[in-house]
């Protein structure tokens, strides 16, 4: 699959091939449709040397995403394949008292940082995304997620 990553500090990030990753137990792995980039991203683009929370480059971008679940890893409820589900961008611990209130963009174990912040996962700015727990996701109900648009320019334009 193609991921754009961070290669390297103060260094442009890159589209590269990498493989696509397999849910172990826990985890759900998203086909993505849409990753949006903002300044979190930007911040650690810049950042002259290793921020936090990062465990490994080179480092997939993103933390605004959307998709369909693609496939289950053992022992996760509540979704199945071809659900559309947003993936929520704060990775907690899960375990301090902010991450067990439901405020995992507080977390005290990790700075509240989840994928494009550090926390040692890859965001989404790839073809699929590992989510390491399915209480990361919210499902897609009533709406799901864009399909390309049309093409609406010409670009022949000798009529």
């Amino acid at each position: 699959m193609r991921a754009f990553q961070l290669v390297g500090w103060r260094q442009p990030p890159e589209l590269r091939e990498v493989p696509v990753p397999e849910p172990g137990p826990g985890q759900v792995l998203v086909k993505v449709r849409g990753a949006g980039a903002c300044h979190s991203d930007l911040h650690i683009m810049q950042a002259p040397e290793p921020l936090p929370g990062f465990t490994h480059l080179p480092f997939t971008l993103g933390h605004e995403n959307a998709g369909w679940v693609q496939r289950l890893g053992p022992g996760v409820t509540g979704f199945a394949p071809g659900d559309p589900v947003i993936v929520y961008g704060s990775w907690g611990c899960g375990v301090c008292a902010n991450c067990r209130q439901g405020r995992e963009n507080y977390c005290e174990g990790l700075g509240g940082q989840g994928p494009g912040l550090g926390g040692g996962h890859d965001g989404g700015m790839a073809e699929y995304q590992l989510v390491p727990a399915a209480r990361y996701l919210t499902p897609g109900a009533a709406w799901t997620p864009a399909k390309p648009p049309a093409q609406r320019c010409r670009t022949d334009r000798s009529s």
